[in-house]
């Protein structure tokens, strides 16, 4: 087994080969949110029941200290203003994207994986460069061994059909050398293409609200998904860890709840 595989490893149940990933990092481009006001409060109670959790190369010095039994770190690799709508207090004129961190830097801080936005919708230039940036760390993580995840957001004004944009930002993904893919659920007929396209690399489902996730992801795992793949909405759930809980038993039927998080956090 190669030092890629195993770190893809760490972020999945080896029981089940399914994983449930919690992307907290969105807090990078749009300031605290909530539930996530104090991250490690929020977030530490949670560690010993997913298998992977995305942060902001910041938010992952918080969560130094996890043990073995904890979840896999997943970091972010780049920041964007394309997240924030026109409620946000400074909405962009212009959408930027830029790198925050190269694969090496990530593999020294600890990451199991990079997490890398893919954004489509907007200007030319911007998926143009999301693609570039998906080959440069593709190529970089396959050199060290560390794995590219591409989070593919169909959000600009330019997108008209959801579905397809979603399946176009997951075969730019699968093009560019990712090693797997979030997406939002885009819909029975699209996802069967998407998976189709994917050829066995991981595919998770973002669910467009958590109202929607039993459907969802039971569809989508009767298709061949990797698992879930929930944002930092979660948190805004008065008791955020039950409700993960609750969500994990449609990923991890056998699952059981393991002792709490460590004090050493």
């Amino acid at each position: 087994m190669d030092s890629k595989t195993y770190r893809i490893k760490e972020f999945f149940n080896p029981a089940d080969q399914r994983s449930l990933i919690v992307d907290t990092s969105a807090c990078l481009s749009l300031g605290p949110l909530p539930g996530l006001e104090s991250f490690k409060q929020a977030v530490k109670p949670i560690l010993h029941l997913v298998d992977g959790v995305v942060t902001s190369p910041g938010q992952e010095q918080v969560l130094s200290g996890r043990t073995h039994q904890d979840a896999a770190l997943l970091v972010r690799a780049d920041w964007t203003n394309a997240l924030r709508g026109p409620e946000f207090v400074l909405p962009p004129e212009k959408v930027k994207h830029i790198t925050l961190m190269s694969a090496s830097q990530a593999l020294e801080i600890g990451a199991s994986a990079l997490v890398l936005y893919f954004l489509l919708g907007h200007e030319e230039q911007i998926e143009a460069g999301c693609l570039k940036w998906t080959v440069q760390l593709a190529i970089e993580g396959s050199q060290i061994g560390l794995p590219l995840i591409i989070d593919v957001q169909p959000i600009g004004e330019r997108v008209v059909l959801q579905s397809k944009a979603v399946e176009l930002g997951a075969s730019y993904g699968l093009e560019g050398g990712a090693d797997g893919i979030a997406v939002p659920w885009p819909g029975v007929e699209s996802f069967k293409i998407i998976i189709k396209m994917s050829a066995g690399m991981p595919i998770w489902v973002k669910p467009r609200t958590l109202e929607n996730v039993q459907n969802e992801i039971g569809e989508a795992l009767q298709l061949g998904a990797a698992g879930l793949w929930l944002n930092e909405k979660v948190f805004a759930h008065p008791d955020a860890a039950g409700r993960i809980e609750s969500l994990i038993s449609l990923i991890h039927p056998s699952f059981a709840v393991k002792e709490g998080p460590q004090e050493s956090l």
